[in-house]
């Protein structure tokens, strides 16, 4: 059976493990809302499979190289 949980059910359950945990509300609905955590809806609800959510954590997908570079840097000639 699937532990689902809402996001903020999911975050206080990882902080009963790990008082000392980072881990948000602001950060995990981030991950869901990006498509990176996969969640089903119940109303206004995201419904969050613990499992899903603990494999995320173990083993984050491999990030691009990083931002993109706003502009380039001119030199100014005084």
């Amino acid at each position: 059976m699937a532990r689902i949980r809402t996001i903020k059910q999911a975050v206080q359950s990882i902080k009963e493990q790990d008082p000392e945990s980072c881990i948000s509300e602001w950060w995990v609905r981030q991950l869901v809302k990006s498509g990176k955590l996969k969640c089903h809806m119940a109303g206004n609800r995201y419904l969050i499979d613990m499992d899903l959510l603990e494999d995320y954590l173990k083993n984050p997908p491999a990030e691009e190289t990083g931002r993109k570079p706003l502009g380039i840097l001119r030199k100014i000639e005084v």
